[in-house]
């Protein structure tokens, strides 16, 4: 699963290898503002996906397999209708939406709005794809995405489609990525069965889980838009790139806590030892991190250039600070989707503070990258700290 994600990553980098190559900085930042805005818009869609994986892999533990087939078509079906009518609605606050981050072309919200409700569906199937732990399925997957993404929004903007042809391949391959999952689950769950959903116990673990999901992306997103929306569109540009790298290493350790949650969660639902697990896949994830950090501190400049251009070698600077920053998100992603499998759900409140402090400092010191990153590092560093004296305090008890 970690390597087949990891070669799934490389396709993905590519993308934004060559968006930061093909595009000039100032449209690379609208791009980049657009991703993060559709990662934070995206959390009930990434709460979906926790808490369908979260019973799913329980009713995998328990042996209830028609559970798994009543949870996943009823979802469906609902989540169709709300596709419908939410896209609509979303469609209303295209203008603010246009002059915050500073976009002059209309299509880039229908892209996003496209991109936002279709993928709600997709994040269904992906979710229970995890919980049943078919992890092969799930990388053909990703390597469907991230490959499909790349092609077609290459071909794009070689076309001369510039932000909306990029943004745009987005769409095109989630329809893709949907026929291959929904023929993978249709043979695994066979004829749809209802019965009546645990809708209570899902809505209970589904608030702990959405402010899981805000507090996080926000912690890697809200600076990228914050930066487009105040600083030059130069120094978005440089910042998006820095984005870009640091992401290497979170969405490079994603796998470990997608391998992580149904494993613990499982061992959890059975009563059995489930912290060997966590501290396994904790010394995986800061050993993946803490080596790329390392090279990005040693060759920032050459890296920076092999990577993404050398139009972008003013940011090279601050390559190692954003490095630590992210490293230290990944480790509060494995952190917080570890007490969720468990629930023990505490911790979430800490990083949605976290997260709230990071925004109004972002908000009102801003001068330069520097002060951006410096933020963003303090509370990221704050936090990881709270949450392993809470892990500690959880394995005692």
């Amino acid at each position: 699963m970690v390597g087949g994600h990891g070669f799934a990553n490389i396709g993905a980098y590519f993308y934004h290898l060559f968006m930061g190559r093909l595009l000039i900085p100032s449209d690379y930042g609208a791009l980049q503002s657009l991703i993060s805005l559709s990662n934070i818009l995206s959390v009930p869609t990434v709460t979906l996906n926790t808490v369908v994986a979260k019973f799913v892999s329980t009713y995998v533990g328990k042996g209830e397999k028609e559970m798994i087939s009543s949870l996943y078509y009823q979802l469906r079906k609902f989540l169709f209708i709300f596709l419908i009518i939410g896209g609509a609605l979303f469609l209303l606050f295209s203008n603010p939406i246009m002059k915050f981050l500073h976009l002059e072309n209309w299509v880039n919200v229908l892209i996003l709005d496209l991109a936002l409700f279709l993928g709600l569906i997709n994040f269904l199937n992906r979710a229970t794809l995890q919980g049943l732990s078919l992890f092969v399925p799930l990388t053909i997957t990703q390597f469907i995405e991230a490959f499909g993404k790349l092609i077609f929004g290459v071909v794009a903007v070689l076309a001369g489609l510039r932000v909306p042809g990029a943004f745009g391949a987005f769409v095109l391959v989630v329809f893709i990525s949907y026929g291959y999952m929904v023929t993978v689950l249709h043979k695994k769950l066979g004829k749809p069965s209802y019965r009546p959903l645990p809708i209570r116990a899902m809505g209970r673990y589904a608030i702990p889980s959405a402010l899981m999901t805000i507090g996080v992306t926000a912690l890697y997103n809200t600076d990228v838009i914050l930066v487009r929306h105040f600083l030059s569109a130069y120094e978005a540009g440089l910042y998006a790139a820095l984005s870009v790298l640091g992401k290497i290493i979170f969405f490079g350790t994603a796998p470990v806590v997608t391998t992580m949650f149904p494993l613990v969660s499982e061992a959890h639902a059975r009563g059995e030892r489930y912290h060997r697990i966590f501290l396994l896949s904790l010394m995986f994830l800061v050993a993946i991190a803490g080596s790329v950090t390392l090279l990005f501190t040693i060759l920032p400049t050459f890296m920076m250039k092999l990577l993404i251009g050398s139009q972008y070698l003013d940011a090279a600077v601050y390559l190692a600070p954003f490095s630590l920053f992210l490293s230290l998100c990944a480790v509060i992603y494995l952190f917080v989707n570890f007490f969720l499998s468990i629930h023990r759900t505490r911790a979430v409140y800490v990083v949605v503070a976290g997260a709230i402090v990071q925004a109004v400092a972002l908000s009102l010191f801003h001068p330069d990258i520097s002060t951006v990153i410096t933020i963003s590092l303090s509370v990221t560093t704050l936090l990881t700290v709270i949450l392993s004296f809470y892990y500690i305090s959880v394995a005692r008890s």
